[in-house]
């Protein structure tokens, strides 16, 4: 016993080692997160968060909200008001609501907490990914692109806001972090798909994640010099997809019995705003129409000049993501033929075309946040274009993404700029 004892010692050291530093991070990023909406003065739920009140009307046995306490991207049916937008976050608060109550579900720290979440999953992506060798950087370096994820880029205001709209690409990032970690840590079909699947059930489409997932199991295969045939990759494949259908399948009845038809999200009768709701009614919710704007959005857009304040501002329809995470460039420095490399391309551009064909840009945000559904493959594209090191040049760009996204969460926060 004695001997066993002195065995396990310097294993459970090395792993309470290895675990110190994500629960750093976690920490750390939760309480940015909270006090950038507390020194604004904005810690309260606000009224547009919705799924905290469709938790509690779960728990009465509803799947509307009997007394909304906004209107605006809800949708009415039959004379209720619906959620229209998948219910994950929902499924995430139900345990809180359920034994505190909805008084006490405070959407705000529950932002912060899932966008702490998320800083944690990156960082241990990225070491998972230095530790196979797939990418070159140490610790320092993954720790500089972890910045670059937490506060340098949209993920910084988007986890201080408590609504509807970006709570849902919280939790929905949340799991496909997990989803691409858990591929890289286990190569573990059926975990990593369960992880995109519930992805699924904050924003559908992400399930275009499929082929990053694929592609760390290929890197798998390469490295161990398995047999390279399709038959294996099919097989993995299909495991992973299982979690993937299963999900769909509850996506389709939830919206069977909220609208009487599967294939329904209530999208289309959205309460959006009037803004939005022509083309929405003349193009439908996907349409090349959209194209052009959605990449001026995304690539191309920046701030304005606010005669009435005197002040070079950031918009509501967005702003280049080339502005709020100059880093991006370093994309250009991921190319290789490795399949992890290909995988993440592939996700990538699958996840763009939705996002590109949308009717809308994301519409009141800072910068680009629909950038957040294909954020997992471009950091790990990223890790690859870093090289071995982070260097000066790189770090410089992070840190002026830094820079721009806390002048973005100062001005999304600051209600004077809206009046």
């Amino acid at each position: 016993m004695v001997g066993l004892n002195m065995n396990t010692r310097p294993v459970s050291g090395l792993i309470q080692r290895r675990w110190a530093l994500p629960a750093v991070l976690f920490v750390v990023a939760g309480l940015i997160y909270w006090l950038s909406a507390r020194l604004l003065g904005r810690t309260h739920s606000p009224d547009t968060a919705y799924f905290n009140d469709l938790a509690d009307a779960f728990l009465h046995g509803r799947l509307y909200l009997a007394k909304p306490p906004a209107r605006y991207d809800l949708t009415q049916y039959k004379g209720k008001w619906y959620v229209p937008f998948p219910p994950l976050p929902t499924l995430l608060m139900l345990p809180w609501v359920a034994a505190f109550g909805l008084k006490w579900m405070n959407t705000v720290v529950f932002g912060a907490v899932v966008g702490a979440a998320n800083v944690t999953f990156a960082f241990l992506l990225l070491q998972s990914l230095a530790r196979r060798g797939w990418t070159g950087l140490q610790r320092s370096g993954n720790l500089w692109l972890t910045v670059l994820f937490g506060v340098g880029s949209v993920h910084w205001y988007v986890a201080t806001q408590g609504s509807v709209w970006f709570v849902s690409q919280l939790c929905t990032l949340t799991f496909i972090l997990l989803a691409a970690w858990l591929a890289v840590a286990t190569d573990a079909p059926l975990l990593s798909g369960a992880a995109l699947a519930l992805a699924m059930l904050g924003r559908p489409h992400v399930a275009l994640c499929y082929p990053l997932l694929l592609g760390i199991h290929m890197q798998h295969a390469q490295d161990r010099m398995q047999d390279r045939s399709a038959w294996r990759w099919l097989r993995w494949g299909a495991f992973a997809l299982v979690p993937l259908a299963l999900s769909g399948a509850a996506l389709l009845a939830y919206n069977a019995a909220r609208f009487d038809n599967p294939l329904d999200f209530g999208y289309l009768r959205q309460n959006v705003s009037s803004d939005l709701a022509a083309d929405l009614r003349r193009y439908g919710q996907f349409n090349l129409h959209y194209v052009p704007h959605n990449v001026w959005a995304m690539l191309l857009s920046g701030p304005a000049w606010d005669a009435k304040r005197n002040l070079i501002l950031p918009t509501v329809y967005g702003m280049s993501l080339l502005l709020t995470t100059p880093a991006l460039v370093y994309l250009l420095n991921a190319f290789c033929r490795s399949p992890l490399v290909i995988g993440a391309w592939v996700a990538t551009a699958l996840i763009l075309v939705p996002l590109l064909t949308y009717y809308n840009t994301g519409w009141w945000q800072f910068g680009y946040r629909f950038s957040l559904d294909f954020m997992t493959p471009v950091l790990i594209l990223l890790a690859v274009g870093a090289g071995a090191n982070v260097g000066w040049k790189l770090r410089a760009l992070i840190l002026l993404g830094v820079v721009v996204n806390a002048w973005g969460t100062w001005w999304f926060q600051n209600p004077r700029f809206f009046s």
